[in-house]
């Protein structure tokens, strides 16, 4: 009994921070997926399609999931706060609330992926290293970190400019 009332709570909160239309998805995770491609292109030389394929997805399934961690801390952390007011408040200005909430969770989680593990890149960058000189390693290790930062900083822009959109 407990299992199932706790799926209805799984697939209710997952409904609440989803994307409800191809709109949405693609703004919400259009970031996500054109980094993916970015990242898979700019692959050390001499990997292969699967090594390319494997990078994208890797990358795209942590934005994806930094930016759904994000917005479902986020409804959480709206709900914390508005709950006692929604009545004062009204129900379309507390979905507001709560949606601005999602944004704001979404834009503090967008740094998430710099510090997750990557495990597929590092076999690809460590594959791509042997028989380079150390001061090689190095400059492609920092131009790895160096996309990281761009790609947490770019991502945060554009959750932030998403939002003035919704």
């Amino acid at each position: 009994m407990r299992f199932s009332a706790g799926l209805k709570s799984l697939k209710d909160a997952l409904s609440a921070i989803l994307p409800q239309s191809a709109g949405e998805a693609a703004l919400r995770f259009g970031p996500e997926a054109g980094f993916a491609i970015i990242n898979a292109t700019r692959a050390p030389e001499g990997a292969n399609v699967g090594d390319r394929v494997g990078l994208a997805l890797e990358d795209l399934l942590i934005g994806a999931g930094s930016s759904l961690l994000g917005s479902g801390l986020g409804r959480l952390g709206g709900k914390a706060i508005y709950d006692k007011k929604r009545a004062q408040l009204g129900e379309d200005v507390y979905q507001q609330k709560l949606a601005q909430a999602m944004t704001a969770g979404d834009i503090l989680a967008a740094p998430l992926p710099m510090f997750a593990p990557y495990p597929i890149a590092t076999g690809v960058y460590e594959r791509a290293m042997e028989g380079q000189s150390k001061r090689e390693q190095e400059e492609l290790l920092a131009q790895e970190e160096q996309r990281l930062m761009q790609e947490a900083l770019v991502s945060s822009l554009l959750t932030g400019g998403g939002a003035l959109l919704s």
